[in-house]
């Protein structure tokens, strides 16, 4: 009676580790996913702010060219 129980008691420690792996495997798939969103607003946002650079500087240049 006590090996049964003992292997109930294993088996179901058992299942909680693969369940507590899947969860984990699932947050770092989440993580994983949410810093590769952040690094392509990051390249959005430089390819933003560099084409205005170009523009201001295109701008400024016929500006001068002006005078």
């Amino acid at each position: 009676m006590a090996t049964a129980t003992a292997e109930q008691t294993l088996e179901l420690a058992r299942a909680e580790a693969r369940m507590l792996a899947d969860q984990l495997r699932q947050a770092r798939a989440d993580l994983h996913r949410l810093g590769i969103s952040d690094q392509n607003r990051a390249l959005v946002c430089a390819a933003v702010s560099g084409a205005i650079g170009i523009a201001c500087g295109v701008v400024i240049g016929f500006s001068i060219r002006k005078k």
